[in-house]
């Protein structure tokens, strides 16, 4: 009988030993579990990325190349999204801008899903979007997954737009005057403009915003107080604000207005953009 208890006792402890060292070792072994789901995650958003957001926000995320299904260049509609302003910090610059109070994941994953305006598709199948939720999640991953020291270390680029537009060109020591040949690529290709406002040379005509053909006369009358110049480059930085009143399919629609809201932002980036355009849309 003793013998029984001693071995029992022995068992016992044995047994005890391998769970406490099983115990010892579990954090590791889920650490190491849950750094392999991740990479999974993200390496699938990766493939989702390429496939459909790609095409809006640049091959590489900093909305800078992007091309059709056909290989062509064209302009980038999104914001970009391997960017410090977006991912540096808790909260980081954009979440603050746009008044966000969650996590930075949240806020990711929840624009992904909803959409945000005419410019940005609904993805998530809650919402009618066509991914479902894990593909939701493994491109928020993959989008978060650009956070890094090396990008946290930049600062993060921001201008502050003058309310008008002469107080913009004034700043001689921020921009040059504006080169109208320069600002004819950026409407047509860097930007997009004429994919909605027809092209300048009246060829091509409007297809979904006002004509900007005459905007140099046009854009004095529609604000009061307001001249062409300062009217245009409010419209870009605040396209919501002034809805213009005819569009190529009649009245136009908004607040809010179908044109994208990020062009302040991705001109804070380099302003000059802004002058070239102002140039070639009105001679400023």
């Amino acid at each position: 009988m003793q013998i029984k208890i001693v071995i029992g006792t022995i068992a016992f402890m044995l047994t005890m030993m391998v769970f406490g060292y099983s115990a010892l070792r579990e954090p590791a072994r889920l650490e190491r579990f849950t750094n392999a789901e991740l990479g999974r995650s993200i390496e699938a958003g990766g493939h989702i990325f390429a496939n459909n957001c790609a095409t809006c926000h640049g091959v590489d995320g900093t909305a800078e190349a992007c091309f059709d299904a056909a290989g062509n260049q064209i302009a980038c509609q999104g914001l970009p999204l391997n960017f410090n302003g977006l991912l540096c910090g808790e909260p980081s610059q954009r979440m603050t801008d746009m008044g966000w109070n969650g996590t930075k994941a949240a806020y990711v994953l929840t624009t992904v899903s909803a959409g945000r305006g005419p410019i940005m598709p609904t993805w998530s199948e809650q919402f009618g979007g066509p991914l479902r939720e894990d593909q939701v999640r493994d491109v928020t991953n993959f989008v978060l997954n650009w956070e890094s020291e090396t990008l946290c270390a930049a600062p993060v680029i921001t201008y502050d737009w003058p309310e008008t537009a002469d107080e913009f060109l004034a700043r001689t020591d921020e921009v040059e005057p504006g080169d109208p040949t320069r600002g004819a690529e950026l409407y047509a290709l860097t930007y997009g403009c004429q994919a909605c406002h027809g092209t300048l040379d009246g060829l091509v005509p409007a297809a979904l915003g006002p004509s900007l053909l005459e905007i140099e006369t046009d854009g004095a009358t529609r604000v009061e107080g307001m001249d062409a110049a300062t009217y245009v480059y409010h419209s870009i930085l605040f396209p919501s604000d002034h809805i213009a009143p005819e569009c190529p399919t009649g009245p136009c629609a908004g607040p809010p207005s179908a044109m994208p809201a990020n062009f302040g932002a991705r001109m804070g980036e380099n302003p000059q953009d802004m002058a070239d355009i102002l140039a070639v849309l009105l001679g400023e």
